[in-house]
C-alpha cells in the first residue's frame, strides 16, 4: 500500500479521529506520519545494477563473442534497467541488509521528529508515530518531557500494533490501534490539564 492510497479520504479521517480521541484524555500530543520509504537507497540500487550489468555482459559475451563492440551499450542498458528495477520493495529487499533499512528508517524519523514541530509543545509532551511503508518499518519518538517519565520499551506495543496492521494489509487500521494505545499510555502519564489546547494538528502527515 502507497502513502497516498493509506492516506485517502477515508482512512485519513479515521486516523485524525483516533489522534483527537486519544488526546482527549491526555495532555500528550500525538503527531502520526506516513512516508512511501525512508530512503531512496540509491547506493544500494547503484551498486546492485552494476554487479548484475557486469555480469550478465560477460554471460552475453562468453556465449556471443560476436558481441564485443556492442558490450559496453548492452551494460548501459542492464545497467539503467537495473537500477529502475531494484527500486521495487521485493528486489531491493533481496539486496538491502536489514541493519541499513533500520538505520534509514530511524534517521528519517529523527528528522520528521523535528520538521513535524513535535519539539514545539509547552511541557515537551510530543510524539511522533513514524510509519514507512516501504521498509515495514514502525519508529515511535517521543519528546524530553516523555522520556523522564515512561520507561523504554513502553512503546514496543505502538509498534507492534502497526507492524501487525501493515503485515495484514490493513495499515490504516493498524496505525489506528497504534493510536489508541499510544493515547491510552500517554493518559497514565500525562492526564489533561485545564488550560490544555492543541498544541500540534490531529491530522496524519505524508511524505
Amino acid at each position: 500500500m502507497r502513502a497516498h492510497e493509506l492516506l485517502a479520504p477515508g482512512a485519513f479521517a479515521a486516523i485524525e479521529d483516533a489522534v483527537r480521541g486519544a488526546e482527549r484524555a491526555t495532555s500528550g500530543e500525538i503527531v502520526p506520519m506516513v512516508v512511501e520509504r525512508s530512503d531512496s537507497y540509491a547506493d544500494v540500487r547503484i551498486g546492485a545494477a552494476a554487479l548484475v550489468a557486469i555480469g550478465l555482459g560477460a554471460a552475453v559475451l562468453a556465449l556471443l563473442p560476436g558481441l564485443v563492440h556492442w558490450l559496453v551499450p548492452i551494460e548501459l542498458g542492464l545497467f539503467a534497467a537495473g537500477c529502475w528495477g531494484f527500486g521495487s520493495r521485493r528486489l531491493l529487499g533481496a539486496v538491502t541488509p536489514n541493519p541499513l533499512f533500520s538505520e534509514r528508517v530511524q534517521h528519517a524519523a529523527a528528522l520528521a521528529f523535528h520538521h513535524a514541530g513535535v519539539v514545539e509543545t509547552r511541557d515537551r509532551t510530543g510524539i511522533l508515530i513514524f510509519v514507512s511503508l516501504l521498509e515495514r518499518r514502525v519508529q515511535v519518538l517521543a519528546d524530553r518531557g516523555i522520556h523522564e517519565r515512561v520507561p523504554d520499551g513502553t512503546w514496543d506495543g505502538v509498534v507492534e500494533k502497526v507492524v501487525a496492521g501493515i503485515a495484514a494489509g490493513h495499515a490504516d487500521r493498524g496505525l489506528v490501534d497504534g493510536i489508541q494505545l499510544c493515547g491510552e499510555i500517554l493518559a497514565r502519564h500525562f492526564p489533561p490539564r485545564a488550560d490544555d489546547k492543541n498544541e500540534l494538528a490531529d491530522r496524519p502527515r505524508s511524505g
